[in-house]
């Protein structure tokens, strides 16, 4: 499991060095075409652009807590990253209607890597100022679910 720590180093990391930020997203973006390609599928007609901000600086960050704790990772399958996202989306929809975080605790029961889900979920709480729509939020708390899990499969 990843811990919190390691996300939270990467984070400080990279609040403070856009030109580290900036590099590191290229850098994902040439290394996992597959990746890249789904989301702008996924994401090109249904999130804001600050959504998608948000959703770069999700992926980052768990890209980088992943490298970070020394887990070679390898090139994403865009076959195994849309069928955990239909997996996921099936799972959400079947959920009682409820807040956000009662609709996605069923994400972290006996979850490998819950400090990862968690720091997504925090991350796209809605405040006054925050730009996240509803739809945005369960799209990008998918997408990040399905690619924890096709970064780091637990089989």
């Amino acid at each position: 499991m990843i811990p919190e720590s390691i996300i939270e180093e990467v984070i400080d990391h990279y609040e403070n060095n856009e030109e580290s930020y900036v590099n590191a997203l290229a850098q994902i973006m040439e290394t996992q075409p597959a990746l890249l390609g789904f989301l702008k599928q996924e994401s090109s007609e249904i999130l804001l652009e600050e959504e998608k901000d948000i959703l770069w600086y999700i992926i980052l960050v768990i890209y980088s807590s992943i490298e970070k704790s020394q887990i070679e990772i390898a090139e994403i399958s865009d076959v195994e990253l849309s069928e955990n996202e239909e997996k996921y989306w099936t799972l959400l929809q079947e959920q009682p209607r409820g807040s956000f975080r009662e609709k996605v605790t069923v994400f972290f029961e006996d979850y490998h890597q819950e400090d990862l889900l968690a720091f997504v979920e925090d991350t796209l709480e809605l405040d006054d100022s925050s730009p996240m729509t509803a739809v945005g939020r369960d799209v990008i708390f998918i997408l990040a679910k399905s690619i924890i899990d096709t970064l780091l499969p637990t089989n």
